[in-house]
């Protein structure tokens, strides 16, 4: 599946692996993921705040023989198997219920994310992941990290919403005062609040409209096996954030916190895709030549 961020549409371009699983050519090193190991907190509490920590890809690369280096992070918990479907409907969503990850790309190309679900986490359902790919970060440390709570982020948002995370469109968010000490308004305000703007790029969900909802825009893969890929064309030199939840819209009549959700390991995946090589090129050039030349006797 790739996205065409200019036309705002996927293409069908993997090959297809036993079972009717789409994927690309390097599916064996990439998708076969082991299970994740690493224990998992027992809930995630809604006062946590946007952030990376243990979730930057660094700088995607090239490898020399111009392959493209894929960078996995395989030791994080979503919070909830419902977060990222909740974030597509008309009440936005709550950003506490899914990851952010980040990544730079220092030139323009085409790059594959991967999400697929891992066996670390307490949740007892399987997890349909999703994700949504936007431009921007949030507010990095020393700054205080952005959250759905803050003033700004009130004020930002249209009333009656249950949060600041929108999964198919533009968001923002706001955080608070950066003191001198961290938790102390009377040592002044090293950073005054601000709003870190996301710009929407496209999507991928596991799975069809029975588990993910109605929600017009949604790129579903047609299969809820617990993996999804996409690769997103035409990104310019940047920062980026991706926003990793869970796909089943119903979960949230059963989990229902409101403080502390159940958790569910996800290992993730983002790599360039390698660029045509010179005699890919001049083999295809040839073949068009040929092609025209056939048309014209």
């Amino acid at each position: 599946m790739r996205f065409n961020p200019l036309v705002q549409t996927y293409e069908s371009d993997f090959p297809v692996r036993p079972g009717g699983k789409k994927n690309d050519m390097n599916w064996i090193s990439k998708f076969i993921f082991p299970a994740c190991a690493v224990l998992a907190i027992a809930g995630t509490q809604a006062s946590a705040h946007v952030g990376y920590s243990g979730r930057d890809f660094g700088t995607l690369m090239y490898n020399s023989d111009g392959s493209g280096q894929t960078v996995t992070i395989a030791t994080q918990t979503v919070s909830s198997g419902f977060g990222w479907a909740d974030a597509t409907d008309a009440d936005w969503g709550d950003s506490h219920r899914g990851r952010f990850f980040r990544f730079t790309l220092s030139g323009s190309g085409d790059v594959q994310i991967t999400a697929q679900r891992n066996l670390s986490g307490t949740g007892a359902t399987g997890l349909l992941p999703a994700f949504s790919l936007y431009s921007g970060l949030g507010q990095i440390s020393p700054e205080a990290g952005g959250h759905d709570g803050s003033q700004l982020s009130i004020d930002s948002r249209p009333a009656g919403t249950e949060g600041s995370l929108r999964a198919l469109g533009n968001w923002s968010i706001g955080n608070d005062p950066t003191y001198n000490t961290p938790g102390d308004p009377t040592s002044g305000v090293l950073y005054a609040p601000r709003l870190a703007s996301f710009t929407y790029i496209g999507n991928a969900a596991d799975g069809d409209s029975a588990n993910y909802g109605t929600a017009a825009g949604i790129f579903g893969d047609g299969s809820a096996d617990g993996y999804v890929t996409a690769t997103f064309s035409g990104l310019a030199a940047g920062e980026y954030s991706l926003w990793v939840g869970g796909a089943n819209y119903a979960l949230q009549s059963v989990e229902t916190g409101p403080t502390t959700f159940p958790t569910y390991g996800v290992t993730v995946s983002a790599s360039l895709v390698p660029e045509p090589s010179t005699g890919s090129l001049l083999i295809a050039g040839v073949a068009l030549l040929a092609s025209k030349r056939r048309r014209k006797d």
